[in-house]
């Protein structure tokens, strides 16, 4: 007889379902230990970068002095490209470029009105003549290991003098090769300050050191 009555072998309560907590608690745990791992990973990275950015940071940078275009009232004395001098805006001298007081080489002469090209700015000196109208583009001839005083902001005065503990004096500790005089002279300890040395076409930079203030 068949009908809506149980069917033998059907009485009895149903099975027991199997418990999923272990389940929950093993993805909750998984889950955890994958956030913990990534939260490691990312500081551990920070922590590496910041290490080699503090590592890599131990030579401070060379400074570079600005030099303004002065003027000079020096007028019977005109100047040819290759010419060596000292420099004081009164008193500005031609002199042998092997003598001991040549401080500085003349690399261009131009019309008043145009600008010393390239770096000049940084790395070189020039100056010019009201009454002819010339503008003159000079790097630094002093060798290794001597000295220059320089006033640039006051009387322009650029000539070779003594080493020595004196105000406004500089010590070319090395002449260095490269494409810029900042990254060139970058290795050189206590670099102050960076020229052209003997032409902006040289390839070659004077590291200076300043000796006094």
């Amino acid at each position: 007889m068949t009908g809506p009555y149980p069917q033998p072998g059907s009485w009895g309560p149903p099975p027991p379902r199997k418990s999923q907590t272990g389940a929950v608690i093993g993805t909750i745990v998984g889950v955890v230990l994958m956030l913990g791992i990534g939260t490691w990973a990312v500081v551990g990275i920070i922590s590496s970068r910041h290490s080699t950015d503090a590592g890599g940071s131990t030579t401070s940078p060379t400074r570079t002095t600005s030099r303004a275009p002065r003027t000079s009232s020096v007028n019977s004395v005109q100047y040819h490209v290759n010419d060596c001098v000292w420099l004081d805006v009164d008193t500005s001298e031609r002199v042998a470029c092997t003598s001991d007081k040549a401080a500085l080489q003349i690399n261009l002469v131009i019309p008043q009105k145009s600008k010393c090209p390239g770096d000049f700015g940084k790395y070189g000196d020039n100056w010019y003549s009201d009454e002819s109208a010339i503008r003159y583009c000079a790097s630094l001839t002093v060798p290794k290991g001597q000295c220059v005083k320089m006033d640039l902001e006051g009387s322009g005065l650029v000539e070779r003098v003594a080493c020595g503990a004196n105000p406004q004096t500089y010590q070319v500790t090395d002449v260095v090769s490269g494409t810029d005089g900042s990254t060139a002279c970058a290795k050189v300890p206590n670099t102050d300050d960076v020229w052209f040395y003997q032409s902006n076409l040289s390839g070659q930079f004077a590291c200076l050191k300043q000796l006094g203030g």
